[in-house]
């Protein structure tokens, strides 16, 4: 077994929409393909972070988004923070909010600038400094962004003398800089709090986009984001300078026909996706092949693959199917599968993880018992 496991909640941090993008479900059979020869496996150390039942800032948790591989349904940092979506109970109330281990972020009926918080999207971000940043949906039927109790962006601000009719899922840095997908009368676009990054209605790294999808940002002002274009390009992976990688491109002697990103940008600028070729499907950089369909992990042959994660040391963590079965892994290592045995419960459903930048998983995890949690794998080696 690739982990080890520790039964006991994480103790005070060391610092303090409504639906997820479409999971990648890509079965292909690969024959015949040698076995890749790989490092020596990390192994991990399991522990919850926060389970169905435990009570924060006195609300009760009753669960959590349903496992899902589509991307970040929880948030890690460096110091092995978490940022997640729960329902809760308190008393004769229930409702829907964004968790720590310790605090509750943000929880429906909260008012910000004179707005309450009606809706609140699965999928938080969260930096180095404690920051989170959600989606959230006003009474007024206003889409937002907070961040840090602070108001970010709105439907009906304009930025960069763009008036927005809509915001998506927010990405943030050490620095504060949140990027996101915004919409107004004319197109799409890519902002930050303060600027236009790119526009459906110009040329991005050249080309004409139609669409944009959610951004990742690193602490170098990096934001690297998919794009869809007209034209002989089906899709890239860019920033608003530059182009990362495209459709037609041809790594490790695979030229892809489709990507899917889902965004994960590491320090050194570096992303991970599922890429699409002739006969299979694999989990890629801009610069590598690290493995397909067919490849065998922990004694369990891979068929299909969820959005991958990235450390800032190259580790990539992902959710994929066995036949039998599903979990999470890197391109090295089985993290954990379904019935195997955590903290006393057998698993039965595992969520899309992320990743902090030295290398420790997060992820949603269902237990036989109907209880579920979230899960953290720290490497031992």
């Amino acid at each position: 077994m690739a982990y080890v496991l520790n039964c006991f909640h994480l103790g005070k941090p060391k610092q303090t929409l409504w639906a997820l993008l479409p999971a990648v479900a890509l079965a292909v059979t690969v024959p015949n393909r040698r076995v890749p020869q790989r490092a020596v496996p990390i192994t991990y150390t399991l522990t919850m972070a926060a389970k169905t039942g435990d009570t924060i800032r006195g609300k009760t948790l009753t669960g959590f988004k349903l496992p899902s591989s589509g991307p970040n349904a929880s948030a890690i940092n460096a110091s092995e923070n978490v940022a997640f979506y729960a329902t809760y109970s308190q008393g004769d109330l229930v409702g829907e909010g964004i968790f720590t281990a310790t605090s509750s972020v943000l929880k429906s009926g909260d008012v910000f600038s004179g707005q309450t918080v009606e809706g609140i999207s699965f999928v938080p971000a969260l930096n180095d400094r404690g920051a989170v940043a959600v989606r959230c949906l006003f009474s007024s039927q206003q889409s937002a962004i907070l961040a840090s109790n602070a108001l970010i962006a709105k439907t009906g601000d304009t930025i960069g003398g763009q008036i927005l009719t809509s915001v998506g899922l927010p990405a943030i840095n050490n620095n504060g800089t949140v990027a996101f997908v915004g919409s107004f009368s004319t197109g799409t676009g890519v902002f930050t709090q303060k600027a236009v990054l790119a526009r459906s209605d110009d040329l991005v790294a050249g080309k004409a986009p139609t669409s944009f999808g959610p951004p990742a940002i690193n602490d170098r002002g990096t934001v690297a984001f998919q794009s869809w274009f007209s034209g002989k390009i089906a899709t890239a992976i860019v920033t608003p300078t530059g182009l990362l990688v495209k459709t037609g491109d041809t790594i490790a002697g695979k030229t892809l026909i489709d990507l899917f990103f889902g965004p994960t940008l590491n320090s050194s600028g570096v992303v991970a996706f599922v890429g699409v070729f002739s006969g299979g499907t694999g989990i890629f950089t801009q610069r590598d092949l690290l493995l397909q369909a067919g490849d065998t992990i922990g004694g369990q042959t891979l068929t299909s693959f969820g959005y991958p994660v990235i450390s800032d040391s190259g580790i990539v963590a992902f959710f994929a199917t066995y036949p039998g079965g599903e979990g999470i892994f890197t391109q090295t290592a089985l993290i954990v599968k379904t019935g195997d045995t955590v903290c006393g419960r057998t698993l039965i459903g595992v969520g899309q993880p992320s990743i902090s930048k030295a290398g420790t998983v997060a992820f949603t995890a269902l237990f036989s018992d109907r209880s579920s949690a979230i899960v953290l794998a720290r490497p031992n080696n």
